[in-house]
């Protein structure tokens, strides 16, 4: 079954008019793409899939995006067989529902990889499997070094939430 109407997919924003849309990062977003380099090999294989539609769900202000999207985008500018659109995430709740991240999150970026007749070919959520992983380490070493560091302040403020709490819940006689 078709992931959204060929239509819809040809009213949607282009990575150009996307980009010029934005109102947070995008000079970043413009530096970040000219940067990126694919290889040839890459360039290669993405112009042997034939024609495919990419449909990208996301938001200015996504650290995700900022990284990930710039990747894609100068594929598809390799690419000529790869039609991608981007759009903003919120006006776009039906379609990003269908896809959200451990059926919880409307993570973004989201690409959507389909084919002529708007099937589905697979998605990608925020960023590579290992990425998250990497980055969850990192993010668990912080927060324990953090507990260590502030130890002391730690243990006085949960002291001073612990009295709000009780001083702010009503009394039943």
């Amino acid at each position: 079954m078709p992931v959204m109407s060929a239509d819809r997919f040809q009213k949607a924003t282009t990575f150009a008019q996307y980009v010029d849309q934005m109102k947070v990062n995008k000079e970043t977003m413009q530096k970040f793409t000219d940067e990126v380099q694919i290889s040839d090999e890459d360039a290669a294989w993405w112009k042997a899939q034939g024609k495919l539609n990419v449909f990208v769900l996301t938001y200015d202000g996504c650290g995700d995006a900022l990284y990930n999207l710039p990747i894609f985008a100068k594929i598809a500018r390799l690419c000529p067989n790869i039609d991608l659109r981007v759009v903003q995430r919120d006006e776009n709740l039906d379609i990003m529902d269908q896809y959200r991240n451990q059926g919880l999150y409307r993570s973004v970026p989201t690409f959507i990889f389909m084919d002529t007749k708007m099937n589905e070919i697979g998605n990608l959520k925020e960023r590579a499997e290992s990425i998250t992983a990497i980055f969850e380490a990192e993010q668990l070493k912080v927060r324990r070094a953090l507990r260590v560091q502030y130890q002391a302040e730690w243990r006085t403020e949960m002291a001073r939430e612990f009295r709000n709490v009780v001083a702010t819940k009503k009394r039943y006689p």
